[in-house]
C-alpha cells in the first residue's frame, strides 16, 4: 500500500472520484487534497479552456498533487437520426418551457487539447475512463513522468491497462455509481456485473498494479476489508456528492439523502452509456416507451438540456441522479475533510 500511496505524493488512501458534470469543483479537489487524499478533477466533458481554469483554480487553494480524470474514448459524433427520441424528449421539454430539441447532434471531443492543458500545468496523475489510451498519448504523459490510473470492470481490461504501461487500476464493482469504464458495452450490455469484492480478489491475482478500489464504498470498515485484502486504495464517489464543496445542487442532495439501497439502478437513459442512477420518472417513461437510447455521447446530448433545467428548477425527476449501491447510509452533507478523515 504504501509504495503506491508514496508514488503519487498522497498521504491518505482515499480517492475521490473524477465525476464528470460540474460536480468536481476546484473546492472539492482541493479539499480532499488538503486532507491528504488524491482530489480527482472530472474533465470528462470539460473543454481544454474549461479545465485550464479549473486546473489552475485548484492550484490557488492547494499545493498537494491531485489528478485530471478523462474519457479515453474519441467523444466526436455526428447523427441525425434521431426523430423518434427527440421526439419523446420534446414532451418534457415542453413542460419545462423550452425550446424543442434539434434535428441533428453533434459533439465535439478535445482529448488531444486537454492533454496539452495537463502537460502545460504539470499535473501529475491522470486517471481514464471507458478504455486505454492510445499509445501516442500514454508515451507523451509517461515522458513528462505522469503516473497513469485506468478504470476497469473485469480482468481483460485491466491486463489491456497494466500492458499499456498504466501504474495502477480502479476496480469498479457492479455497484459503483454513474458510468462504470466497461470497455465492450455490445458485449456487456449493463456494464460488466462483477461484483467488488470478486472484481479485487481476481485483479490481485492476476496482475501486478496496484489496486483501488470502488462500488457502494462509503465506511471505514468496508475501506479496511478492502485495505486488508491487499488493495492499495479506496475510491469513493457517492459520499462525495453530498460533500459541503461538491457542485451537487439542491434537488439532487435531497435526492440522495432520501434514497435507499435498492433504489438505483443501471439505465442507459440519460447518456447512452449503462450507468447506475436513482430510479426517477425520466428512466421509467422513457424505459417504458420502448424506444433505444441512442450510443453514447448522442444521448448524452441529447439529454443535456432537460438535465439541466432539472437543476435549475429544482426537478430531481428529470435529472440523471447518478448514485451508487452505497447511496443508502448516505444521510447527510459533511465536509470533504471529514469523509476523508472517517476512512483513515
Amino acid at each position: 500500500m504504501n509504495s503506491f500511496i508514496n508514488k503519487i505524493g498522497i498521504d491518505a488512501p482515499v480517492v475521490q472520484a473524477g465525476m464528470a458534470g460540474g460536480i468536481t469543483t476546484p473546492e472539492l479537489v482541493a479539499a480532499v487534497a488538503n486532507a491528504g487524499g488524491l482530489g480527482t478533477l472530472g474533465a470528462g466533458y470539460m473543454s481544454d479552456k474549461v479545465l485550464k481554469a479549473d486546473i489552475q483554480a485548484i492550484k490557488q487553494l492547494t499545493d498537494k498533487p491531485f489528478a485530471v480524470n478523462l474519457f479515453a474514448v474519441n467523444l466526436e459524433a455526428f447523427s441525425d437520426d434521431i426523430a423518434q427520441m427527440q421526439q419523446f424528449l420534446n414532451q418534457y421539454r415542453g413542460e419545462l418551457e423550452m425550446d424543442t430539441g434539434e434535428s441533428s447532434i453533434k459533439v465535439r471531443d478535445y482529448l488531444q487539447e486537454k492533454i496539452d492543458v495537463i502537460l502545460e500545468e504539470n499535473i501529475p496523475i491522470v486517471s481514464t475512463a471507458f478504455g486505454v489510451l492510445s499509445y501516442m498519448l500514454i508515451d507523451r504523459l509517461k515522458a513528462n513522468d505522469v503516473k497513469l490510473i485506468g478504470m476497469a470492470t473485469n480482468l481483460e481490461e485491466a491486463k489491456q491497462l497494466e500492458e499499456a504501461g498504466f501504474d495502477a487500476v480502479v476496480a469498479q464493482g457492479m455497484e459503483a455509481g454513474g458510468h462504470r469504464s466497461t470497455f465492450n458495452v455490445e458485449k456487456y450490455p449493463d456494464g460488466c456485473q462483477i461484483g467488488l469484492h470478486v472484481l479485487v480478489q481476481e485483479l490481485l491475482d492476476h496482475t501486478n498494479l496496484a489496486i483501488i478500489a470502488a462500488g457502494g464504498i462509503h465506511t471505514k470498515s468496508q475501506a479496511d476489508a478492502l485495505m486488508t485484502m491487499g488493495t492499495s486504495a479506496v475510491q469513493l464517489g457517492t459520499r462525495f456528492l453530498l460533500a459541503e464543496e461538491a457542485g451537487t445542487n439542491a434537488a439532487y442532495r435531497r435526492a440522495l439523502i432520501k434514497a435507499e439501497t435498492n433504489d438505483t439502478v443501471i439505465t442507459k437513459v440519460f447518456s447512452g452509456h449503462p450507468a447506475r442512477a436513482i430510479r426517477n420518472r425520466l428512466v421509467e417513461e422513457v424505459e417504458a416507451s420502448g424506444i433505444a437510447p441512442l450510443p453514447f455521447p448522442i444521448q448524452n446530448q441529447m439529454t443535456k438540456d432537460i438535465r439541466s433545467a432539472g437543476k435549475e428548477f429544482a426537478m430531481p425527476e428529470v435529472q440523471s441522479l447518478w448514485a451508487g449501491q452505497g447511496v443508502g447510509a448516505i444521510e447527510k452533507e459533511e465536509s470533504a475533510a471529514d469523509i476523508v478523515a472517517s476512512l483513515i
